[in-house]
C-alpha cells in the first residue's frame, strides 16, 4: 500500500467515524441544550472550560512527542515498547494527580455556586479517561490502525446518547448528565486499550530516566500549550465571571461546534507526524516537502466550503441543532469559523515544527499572543461579551498560525502551490450560489446539495487530481513503510 493511500485510508476511516460521531454528537448537543437551556448549558460550558485548563496543562506536549519518537524509531520494537509503556504509566500517574486531585480541590475552593462545583466534579472523569486514551491512540496512529479508535469513539457517543435519553425521561438535571458523559468516556478508552495492546505495550513501567528524556524534549510544547490555553479557554472562563450564564451557553454552543470541526486536522496530522519525523530524521527533504504541500492542499479543500456554508446557514444550523433559544449561536459560529480555518492550516505547520524539533522557537510567539489576547479578553469581554471573545479567538489563531509558518519555513522551505487554493475558492463560490438559492428549504437540503456541487466542481477544475484518486483507491493490502 502506498504512503499516500495509507494516509488517505486512515484519515478516511477517521473522517467516516468522525462523521458518524459528529452526527451523534450533534444529537447530544441538541438534547443537552433543550434539556438544560441557555443557563444550564452555560454551566456545562463553564465546567468544561475549567477542566480543560487542567487537561491542557497535564498534556506537557507528551502526546505529540510520543508520536514523533515512535516515528523516528520506526522498526525498533524494543524502543517502541519502552516508549509506549513508560509514557502510558506517566500519563496515568499525572492524570490522577492533576485531574483527580488538584482540579477538584481548586473547583471546591472557587467562588462558583455549589451546583456548578458538583458539575465540575462529576465531569472530571470525561477528562481523565481521554487523557489516558491519548497515549493509546498515539500507538494506533503509529501503526496506522485507526479503525478501532473510530469505533470506540462512536460506542462512547452511543452510551452517552442512551444515558441522555434516560436522563430526559427521568427529568435529571446538570450533575447526573455530567456523570453520564464521564461514564461514556470510560468505555471509549477501555475499547481502545483492549484493541491496541495487541501491537503495543502498555504494561506498568516506572521509568524516570525515559520520562526525563521525553519531558526534556516535550517541555517547549507543553509550555506553548500552557500559554495557548490562556487564549483558547480563558474567554469562556472570563465570560462565566462577568456575563450571564445564558450568554456563556450561547457562546459555548458555537464553541462546541468549533471543537468538533477541528478534530479533523488533528486526526490527519496525528497520522502525518511520525512520517514527517521519519523523513526529516533521514534527511529525505523531497518526501518531507511533498507531504507538507499535499497536506496544505487537503486543509484548504476542507476549509473553503466550511466558511461559505457557515456564513450562509449558520443560524439555521444552530437553530436546528440546539433549538430556537440558541439561534444567536449561529452568528457567533460565523465568526469562529474563520478561526477554524486558521487552525486547519496551522495544524500542518505546527506539526512540522514538532517534526523538526523546533518547538522552542515557538515559545516567544505563544507567550506574546497569550498575553495580548488575555489582556484583550479582560478589557473587552466585560463590555462586548461573547462578540469580543469570538473575534479575539480569530485574531489569536491567525497570529499563532503566522508564527508557526515562519518558524517552519526557516528550517525547511515549503512550496505553496496556489492551484488548489484558487480552485477551492471557485468551487466554494459555485457551492454558495446553490446554497443561497436553496437556503429557504429544509436546512439539510442546501447542505447536501452544496457539498455535492463543491466536490464535483473541485474535481472538474483539477483541485483534486485524477491520479491522486486512483492511487488512493488502488487495491493493495501491504502495510505502508515509514521509511
Amino acid at each position: 500500500m502506498s504512503l499516500t493511500r495509507a494516509l488517505a485510508l486512515n484519515t478516511g476511516v477517521q473522517i467516516l467515524g468522525k462523521v458518524v460521531s459528529t452526527g451523534i454528537g450533534i444529537i447530544l448537543i441538541g438534547l443537552m441544550t433543550r434539556q438544560l437551556g441557555t443557563i444550564g448549558f452555560g454551566a456545562y460550558s463553564t465546567a468544561n472550560a475549567f477542566l480543560q485548563v487542567f487537561a491542557l496543562l497535564l498534556d506537557l506536549g507528551l502526546n505529540v512527542t510520543l508520536i514523533a519518537l515512535l516515528g523516528e524509531h520506526a522498526g525498533d520494537s524494543a524502543y517502541e515498547k519502552r516508549c509506549t509503556s513508560a509514557l502510558f504509566t506517566l500519563r496515568i500517574t499525572m492524570s490522577l494527580f492533576i485531574l483527580g486531585l488538584i482540579a477538584p480541590a481548586v473547583a471546591l475552593a472557587s467562588p462558583y455556586p455549589l451546583s456548578l462545583k458538583m458539575a465540575i466534579l462529576a465531569l472530571t472523569g470525561s477528562f481523565i479517561f481521554p487523557s489516558i486514551n491519548q497515549v493509546v491512540i498515539g500507538a494506533q496512529q503509529r501503526h496506522l490502525k485507526m479503525t478501532m479508535a473510530a469505533i470506540a469513539e462512536n460506542v462512547g457517543r452511543i452510551i452517552a446518547l442512551t444515558g441522555l435519553l434516560i436522563a430526559q425521561a427521568q427529568g435529571w438535571g446538570l450533575v447526573p448528565i455530567m456523570w453520564i458523559i464521564s461514564f461514556a468516556s470510560l468505555f471509549n478508552v477501555a475499547l481502545n486499550y483492549i484493541s491496541a495492546r495487541k501491537y503495543a505495550d502498555f504494561h506498568w513501567n516506572w521509568d524516570p530516566s525515559f520520562w526525563k528524556m521525553a519531558l526534556h524534549r516535550s517541555w517547549p510544547i507543553g509550555l506553548s500549550i500552557a500559554f495557548g490555553l490562556a487564549y483558547f479557554k480563558a474567554d469562556t472562563l472570563i465570560l462565566s465571571f462577568v456575563r450571564p450564564q445564558s450568554e456563556v451557553g450561547i457562546y459555548g454552543a458555537a464553541y462546541r461546534v468549533l471543537e468538533i470541526l477541528i478534530t479533523i486536522p488533528f486526526m490527519y496530522a496525528g497520522i502525518l507526524l511520525p512520517i514527517l519525523s521519519n523523513a526529516f530524521a533521514k534527511k529525505d527533504l523531497s518526501k518531507f516537502k511533498k507531504l507538507v504541500t499535499n497536506s496544505i492542499d487537503v486543509m484548504l479543500i476542507f476549509c473553503m466550503p466550511m466558511i461559505a456554508g457557515t456564513w450562509l446557514l449558520g443560524e439555521r444550523i444552530m437553530t436546528l441543532v440546539a433549538g430556537s433559544e440558541f439561534a444567536e449561536s449561529g452568528r457567533i459560529l460565523s465568526i469562529l469559523i474563520i478561526a477554524v480555518a486558521a487552525i486547519y492550516i496551522n495544524t500542518v505547520f505546527s506539526h512540522i515544527v514538532v517534526a523538526i524539533d523546533g518547538q522552542r522557537k515557538m515559545i516567544p510567539i505563544y507567550i506574546t499572543v497569550a498575553i495580548a489576547i488575555v489582556l484583550g479578553y479582560l478589557l473587552w469581554i466585560p463590555t462586548y461579551g461573547m462578540w469580543a471573545a469570538a473575534w479575539l479567538t480569530v485574531i489569536s489563531e491567525i497570529l499563532v498560525g503566522i508564527g508557526s509558518i515562519v518558524v517552519a519555513n526557516k528550517a525547511v522551505k515549503t512550496e505553496f502551490k496556489p492551484r488548489v487554493f484558487f480552485t477551492s475558492i471557485a468551487a466554494a463560490l459555485l457551492m454558495s450560489i446553490v446554497v443561497y438559492i436553496l437556503q429557504n428549504q429544509f436546512v439539510i437540503i442546501p447542505m447536501i446539495s452544496g457539498a455535492l456541487v463543491y466536490s464535483t466542481a473541485l474535481y472538474a477544475m483539477g483541485g483534486i487530481k485524477k491520479e491522486t484518486l486512483q492511487e488512493i483507491l488502488k487495491a493493495k493490502t501491504t502495510n505502508p513503510p515509514l521509511n
